[in-house]
This record gives structure tokens, C-alpha cells and sequence, in this order.
């Protein structure tokens, strides 16, 4: 049995090598395919392997009549309308512990850069008052991989953790020594709150106006998740009555009012942009791809 798979977006060499090595499989990568390209020559294809450039709606899967498997080398799955696909019988992976390390090492990195002002440090070269993070009460919302890794280590520096998740973590908040709350009262409670959601209809702009003003005053905000889970408009009223302190992001708009504000600290997307990290993504969403197609 052959199987051709189109790789469609970077992902580590190691997992190209991984795939062109095993039997049967006939790899073509493109990591450059233009969205036209794309519609014109998925329909050749039994599997595709993507990660955040390539996006897969019904255009793309029209002309797919081979295609059974996606593959996305991280963990959002945005990119992709699940439902188009499923719709198709198409069996859609991805991995989403892959790049947790990766991702609550950034989230630390960045609350740590905000508690000492960075953002205000290397504008203007002046000495500010920061703040330490021992005793400082963290609410973590969305408490899974990432957002359990983050507590972690968030305790290793004496912080006080909290967590709200609409998932029953109870027995990983118990192992962990973190306490369980509710939305608001995390929010009212916590001196930096870190967003740790998938983006779906329920979480864009779960933080909004409301639930800013709901926040415990100079608190301070990090997202390292998806850009659409805030209402940036919102962040920026929230920091330039200095209700919130900082405001802390991976992800941001293009058209973001955020950028250049003194208040905010931006990265370019770069949580799971380490070596291990897309490693491990791209072995495992390749042997996951691989196996689903030799299941089907």
C-alpha cells in the first residue's frame, strides 16, 4: 500500500527524513504552496501535514476526494473547519502536548518581564520599582498541558496558583497544589491572570470590557494562546486608565492598537518556536498521520 502525503508548511527535518524512510510513503513537500496551488492539487493526495500558514476550508477540500487524513504540527486547529472536514469523513490530528514546555517557559519568561517592567525598563532606560513573584496569586484560565506546565513552574517561584477550567481538573489541581476557582472570582482574586484556551465560539473575547473590569485593580494580563480570545480595543482602555498594569502577548492582530503601547509587551508568536518543540511536533504528527492512514 503507497500513500502520497503533501507537507504544505516547515516543519523539522527530522520528521521528513522520519517519513521519507518509511515504506509506501510518497512525500512531497511544499512548504511554500500557494493557497491557488493548493485547491489545484490536494484532490492527489491520501494525507496533509500543516501547520498555522495553510488553511483548509471547503474550497481547499472540494476537490479532495482522496484525502483522509490532516495532520497540523501544533496544537490549534483554527487554520482547519472541522466540521467541512469531518463532513468529508477526513480524520483530523494534531498534537497538542508537543509544545507545552515550550510554551509555559514563554509564559513564565514573559511574567516575569512584565512583574519588572521591562516593557517601561528598556524604553527608557530608567530604574522602576518592580514587584517579586513570591506570594503573588496567579489565576490560570484554562488549565490543561500548557496551562498545568505553567503552574508548575509559576510554584517553583512561591506563587500562589489558582485555576478555572470548564473541564473537571480536580485530581491535576490536587497534584499540583492548585486551587480550583470560578471565573470571576479568579479574576478578582489574581495579581496576573494567564489565558490558556483554544479559541472556539464559547472563549473569542471571553476577555472583553466586563471581564476586565472584573479584574483585581493593577492586576496584569498574559496570552499566549490565540489573539482573537481578547478584545484588544478592550486591553487597550483596560491600560490606559491603568485599571490593568500590563498586558503580555504571543499572539497579537497585524492591525493590533496594541502595538507600540508602553503598557504592552508583544512576541511574535513564538511560544513553541524552539528546536525541541517542533521536534517533537513534527515526529509526532507524523507517525500519527502514518498510523491513521494505515488504520483506515
Amino acid at each position: 500500500m503507497s500513500y502520497r502525503i503533501l507537507v504544505s508548511d516547515p516543519i523539522h527535518p527530522d520528521a521528513l527524513d522520519w517519513l521519507r524512510g518509511q515504506p509506501g510513503v510518497k512525500l512531497e513537500v511544499r512548504p511554500q504552496i500557494s493557497p491557488e496551488e493548493l485547491r489545484r492539487e490536494l484532490g492527489q493526495y491520501e494525507a496533509l501535514i500543516l501547520r498555522s500558514r495553510t488553511r483548509i476550508g471547503p474550497a481547499e477540500l472540494a476537490a479532495a476526494d482522496k484525502l483522509r487524513v490532516i495532520g497540523r504540527a501544533g496544537t490549534g486547529l483554527d487554520n482547519i473547519d472541522l466540521p467541512a472536514a469531518q463532513a468529508q469523513g477526513i480524520t483530523v490530528l494534531n498534537t497538542p502536548g508537543a509544545n507545552a514546555a515550550a510554551v509555559a517557559e514563554l509564559t513564565l519568561g514573559l511574567l516575569l518581564a512584565i512583574a519588572r517592567d521591562l516593557p517601561q525598563v528598556t524604553r527608557s532606560q530608567r530604574k522602576t520599582l518592580g514587584r517579586e513573584l513570591a506570594d503573588k496569586r496567579l489565576g490560570i484560565i484554562g488549565f490543561g498541558q500548557v496551562g498545568a506546565r505553567v503552574a508548575g513552574l509559576a510554584k517553583a517561584f512561591g506563587m500562589k496558583v489558582f485555576a478555572h477550567d470548564l473541564v473537571d481538573r480536580q485530581a491535576l489541581a490536587q497534584e499540583l497544589g492548585v486551587q480550583l476557582s470560578q471565573l470571576a472570582e479568579l479574576l478578582a482574586g489574581s495579581d496576573f491572570v494567564s489565558l490558556h484556551l483554544p479559541l472556539t465560539a464559547e472563549t473569542r473575547r471571553l476577555i472583553n470590557d466586563d471581564t476586565l473590569g472584573q479584574m483585581a485593580p493593577a492586576a496584569s494580563l498574559l496570552n499566549t494562546e490565540r489573539a482573537e480570545i481578547v478584545d484588544e480595543a478592550a486591553i487597550v482602555r483596560a491600560l490606559d486608565s491603568e485599571r490593568l498594569h500590563h498586558y503580555a502577548a504571543d499572539i497579537y492582530r497585524p492591525d493590533s492598537p496594541l502595538l507600540n503601547h508602553p503598557g504592552a509587551l508583544l512576541t511574535p508568536h513564538i511560544g513553541a518556536s524552539t528546536w525541541e518543540a517542533q521536534r517533537r511536533a513534527g515526529l509526532e504528527i507524523a507517525r500519527r498521520v502514518l498510523s491513521a492512514l494505515q488504520a483506515a
